[in-house]
C-alpha cells in the first residue's frame, strides 16, 4: 500500500496569493502530487495541521482521506469555510500523485472525456495588470506590476478602457469575456449591501453596453456584481441589460439571500450565475432544486475538492444547468480544474483571471504553453495533471517571508 510522508505548502504573491499544497509518499524517487487552495489568512497554518492524520495512509483512497479530514475538523466548522479551502488543495495534490503513480491523466481518474479542450472565459479589467491582493482583500502591489490598476482610473475613462480591453481580448482568440459591474473604487466593507443611485445605474449599463458594441454579438460576455446590491436595485440595471443579451449576471445579490434570488428570478431574464462562496453538494443545493439561480459557479479551489466538484455538477446536470466553474488562481489551478472541466456533460465555461500576470506561463516547467490558447485549454495525457511548477520561477515570486515547500 503506498503512503503518505508528509506535506508541505507554497505560497506564490501573483494578483492573489496561490497557495499551493504537496504530498510527498514512500516511493521510490520521492514522488509527489501538487495541488493549489483558493487562498484564505493563515491557510499554510491550517493545511499543515492535517499532516499528523495523514501520515501513514493510502493517498490512493482520496474520498475516504477527505471524509477523515471533515471529521477530524468537525468541531471547526467543517460544514463550511476555510477549511474547506485547506481540504480541497489536498485532495488535488491527492489526484495529482495517484495520477503519477497509476501512470494515468486525472481526467481519465475522473471518468473520461466528454471534450478535449475547456472553454475558457478572461475576467478583464480596464487598466491591464490586475492589483495584487491580500488574503483580507486588500492592495498589496508586487514588483511586477507596472500598469496602473482600474482604481487609478476616473469612472468614465473605465468606460473607454474596458471597451478598448474588450476588442484587444477579443482579437486574441478570447470568445467570452467578463468585467466588473462594480462601481470604480467600490470596497468591500458594508455585508448589508450598497445602494444605487439612478447615475449609478446610468454608468453600469453604459459599461456593459460599451463592450458589448466594440466587440458585438460574437463575443459572450458576463458581468460580475460582487454579492453588493439590493435586489430591486441591481433588478433595474439586470432589466436594463436585458438587450445585450448577456452571458450572465454574477452574484447579483449575496450569496446566502436566498429570498433575493427568487425575486430576481421572478423578475428578469437576464441569467444568474452564482456559487463561488459555497461549499459541498450541501451549499449548492438549495440554489438548485429551489430553481433560484440560471448558472452555477463553484470554485474548484475551495467547493471541497474535484470529486465533489464532479458531484456538484450531476446535480446541476439533473436540473438542466450548466456548470461554469469560478477560478482566480494559477496555472496549476486552472489546470485542475479543465480536468473536471472534460469529464462533465454540462460545463458550459470556466474562469481565467491571470492574462496579465507576467510570469503565468513562465511558472509552469518549461514554459510550456502547448496547453494553452487564449479561450481555450487542453488537459495533457501525461499522468497527473500533466504539468509541474517551476521551482526557480516560484521560488522568485514567493511570497515574502514564507518558505517554498519547505525550504526557506
Amino acid at each position: 500500500m503506498p503512503k503518505i510522508t508528509g506535506l508541505k505548502t507554497a505560497v506564490v504573491q501573483a494578483n492573489f496569493h496561490w497557495t499551493y499544497v504537496r504530498v510527498y509518499s514512500d516511493l521510490d524517487g520521492g514522488l509527489y502530487g501538487t495541488g493549489e487552495c483558493f487562498f484564505a489568512p493563515g491557510l499554510p497554518e491550517i493545511v499543515q495541521e492535517f499532516e499528523s492524520i495523514l501520515v501513514g495512509e493510502d493517498f490512493t483512497a482520496i474520498e475516504r482521506l477527505v471524509e477523515k479530514m471533515r471529521w477530524a475538523a468537525s468541531g471547526t466548522g467543517s460544514t463550511g469555510g476555510i477549511i474547506w479551502n485547506a481540504i480541497t488543495g489536498i485532495e488535488a495534490a491527492l489526484w495529482d500523485l495517484k495520477g503519477k503513480y497509476f501512470g494515468l491523466p486525472v481526467w481519465q481518474l475522473l471518468g473520461g472525456k466528454f471534450r478535449d479542450e475547456v472553454r475558457i472565459y478572461l475576467d478583464c479589467h480596464a487598466a491591464g495588470a490586475l492589483e495584487c491582493l491580500s488574503p483580507l482583500l486588500q492592495p498589496t502591489p508586487p514588483a511586477w506590476e507596472t500598469t496602473p490598476c482600474e482604481d487609478d482610473l476616473p469612472p468614465g475613462e473605465v468606460i473607454r478602457a474596458s471597451a478598448q480591453r474588450a476588442q484587444e481580448m477579443a482579437a486574441l482568440g478570447y470568445t467570452a469575456l467578463k468585467f466588473d459591474l462594480d462601481l470604480p473604487g467600490s470596497t468591500f466593507d458594508q455585508a448589508s449591501g450598497y445602494s444605487l443611485s439612478a447615475r449609478d445605474i446610468d454608468w453600469m449599463v453604459g459599461l456593459a453596453a460599451a463592450i458589448r458594441d466594440a466587440v458585438g454579438p460574437e463575443v459572450d460576455l458576463a458581468f460580475d456584481a460582487h454579492w453588493r446590491y439590493r435586489p430591486n436595485e441591481i433588478l433595474q440595471v439586470a432589466r436594463l441589460l436585458e438587450p445585450l443579451r448577456l452571458l450572465w449576471l454574477e452574484d447579483p445579490v449575496p450569496p446566502h439571500d436566498k429570498a433575493s434570488l427568487a425575486y430576481l428570478r421572478q423578475h428578469k431574464i437576464t441569467p444568474v450565475a452564482t456559487g463561488e462562496n459555497l461549499q459541498l453538494r450541501q451549499g449548492f443545493w438549495d440554489l438548485i432544486v429551489e430553481d433560484l439561480c440560471d448558472i452555477l459557479t463553484p470554485d474548484l479551489q475551495k467547493a471541497g475538492g474535484l470529486a465533489e466538484a464532479k458531484k456538484i455538477a450531476d446535480l446541476c446536470a439533473a436540473a438542466n444547468k450548466p456548470f461554469a466553474p469560478h477560478m482566480i488562481g494559477s496555472p496549476l489551478a486552472l489546470m485542475a480544474s479543465a480536468h473536471v472541466g472534460v469529464t462533465v456533460p454540462n460545463l458550459l465555461v470556466c474562469e481565467f483571471h491571470a492574462h496579465d500576470v507576467p510570469f503565468f506561463h513562465d511558472l509552469v516547467q518549461g514554459g510550456t504553453t502547448d496547453w494553452f490558447r487564449p479561450g481555450w485549454v487542453r488537459p495533457p495525457d501525461a499522468p497527473g495533471f500533466g504539468i509541474e511548477l517551476d521551482e526557480t520561477v516560484g521560488k522568485r515570486h514567493r511570497l515574502p517571508g514564507s518558505a517554498w515547500f519547505g525550504e526557506r
